[in-house]
């Protein structure tokens, strides 16, 4: 019997010491930046109207909607903020909120669009201010090819290779 009080040990002492390193590892592991490759204009703001449902009452709520412009593509971004009492949520960019003629980055994965954003911070215990890099992700409402693009590897007429 003495062997089946300790037979419980090797295991469990085994399974924490794989936890213990995988942890340490995943801590270890470099994280690398975000790549923001797509860069587009903003040539248009608009709205977005939905109807939100709380218990037997209805109302439209508004988010803000961008369209942006690429060298080969056109996109309506919705950024999402829904109001909690207004009719009308909040604007993306984070400090900055984005306006039309501004240039900015994103990439593009599952029909979301992510931004990086500034956004300051108020710390509770010291109540000093700190900027806070983040990231905004905006629905991609419309992603359409632009009709006067050109291809990115063609050559203009006339060029001899």
């Amino acid at each position: 019997m003495p062997n089946s009080r300790n037979s419980w040990k090797w295991p469990m002492l085994l399974s924490v010491l794989l936890t213990v390193i995988f942890l340490a590892q995943a801590g270890l592991a470099e994280k690398h930046p975000k790549e923001y490759p797509e860069q587009g204009k903003i040539v248009g703001v608009g709205t977005n109207g939905r109807t939100v449902v709380a218990g037997s009452a209805s109302r439209t709520v508004y988010t803000h909607v961008y369209k942006v412009e690429t060298d080969t593509k056109m996109f309506q971004l919705d950024c999402g903020k829904v109001p909690m009492f207004a009719s009308t949520g909040g604007e993306c960019g984070g400090d900055k909120k984005l306006q039309i003629g501004d240039t900015f980055h994103f990439r593009v994965k599952n029909q979301w669009a992510y931004i990086p954003t500034m956004e300051t911070e108020i710390d509770s215990s010291t109540g000093a201010k700190k900027a806070v890099a983040t990231e905004e992700k905006l629905r991609i409402l419309s992603e359409d090819l632009k009709p006067d693009a050109k291809p990115a590897e063609s050559k203009p007429s006339g060029e001899s290779h």
